[in-house]
């Protein structure tokens, strides 16, 4: 039974995958075509299985190629940041956070959890955030390239066992319009909502689905104007009288200062939510300050 992996085996694997052959490994490497060669045969005699399928000058993962692939990014990725901690801890300088943030969250509630982070840790930290969509964002979690992800759904949701998640936030909806259109709406709240220009997150998103089904539930036939990933977009959209757009309803006050807009109408049986998902059993200063050891 194997209980020892060759560090060096496995970093000329990521390499050879990263970089799409064995010639662009070595030349990242500094080293021969023959020594990746070697290294590579190695390692798939060790592990006992067929990493490559090899046709001609091309390799591609196996199956088993992709699963080993998938565990040396997470050993690579906790690699890193114990040498990045143990460099911090030796220097006397600050720990870097990385946070990813997903791009469907409204960035004051972003800006809200962050302030946290800073309040708890001072200046004994520095925060890299990184936003993108929540799928890439949690690969890069679960190959420990980042800290802890912010996003509208739980870990669950994501099908990997080495995250967990809990909901720091929670609270419902409320529609936002720039004057023009709200005063242009006729009837009561929710009718007046029939056929109104409406400013949509990407179908993907939680809020999107959730607010199609409440609509559904009313009868509700909106006029999609746009879908929008960034949140930050959709708010100056509305700003420019482009349609109606959701967001937390605790941001109102704030919204409607930054952007000029008119909060018409609020959606109380909608639960916006937002969680921080992290690797299981993290230590991480930014994760003891946001969730503690709370799990998913």
């Amino acid at each position: 039974m194997m209980d020892w992996l060759n560090y060096h085996h496995l970093r000329c694997f990521v390499a050879v995958v990263d970089e799409g052959g064995v010639a662009p490994a070595a030349r990242r490497l500094a080293v021969t075509h023959p020594t990746i060669s070697e290294q590579l045969r190695k390692l798939e005699a060790h592990l006992e299985l067929d990493l490559f399928d090899r046709r001609g000058r091309r390799l591609r993962l196996t199956e088993d190629g992709h699963m080993v692939y998938r565990h040396a990014r997470q050993v690579f990725g906790a690699g890193t940041a114990l040498l990045s901690a143990v460099e911090a801890r030796r220097s006397g300088r600050v720990v870097l956070g990385r946070i990813g943030i997903d791009s469907v969250l409204p960035k004051l509630s972003v800006r809200r959890l962050l302030s946290v982070i800073f309040d708890r840790l001072g200046t004994g930290l520095r925060l890299r955030c990184i936003e993108n969509q929540r799928e890439p964002l949690v690969a890069a979690l679960d190959a420990r390239q980042l800290d802890l992800v912010l996003s509208d759904a739980p870990a669950r949701a994501f099908g990997s066992s080495a995250v967990a998640s809990v909901r720091i936030e929670s609270g419902h909806l409320a529609l936002f319009a720039a004057p023009a259109i709200a005063e242009a709406l006729d009837g009561e709240f929710p009718a007046c909502l029939h056929r109104a220009p409406f400013l949509l997150s990407m179908p993907d998103s939680r809020r999107r689905r959730d607010l199609e089904r409440w609509m559904s539930q009313h009868g509700i036939e909106p006029r999609v104007v746009a879908e929008v990933e960034d949140s930050g977009l959709i708010k100056a959209l509305g700003q420019d009288g482009r349609g109606i757009f959701a967001m937390p309803a605790d941001l109102a006050d704030d919204i409607c200062a930054t952007y000029g807009v008119r909060v018409v109408g609020r959606i109380v049986d909608l639960d916006e939510r937002m969680f921080a998902i992290h690797p299981r059993a993290s230590t991480h200063p930014i994760v003891n300050a946001l969730i503690g050891r709370a799990g998913d």
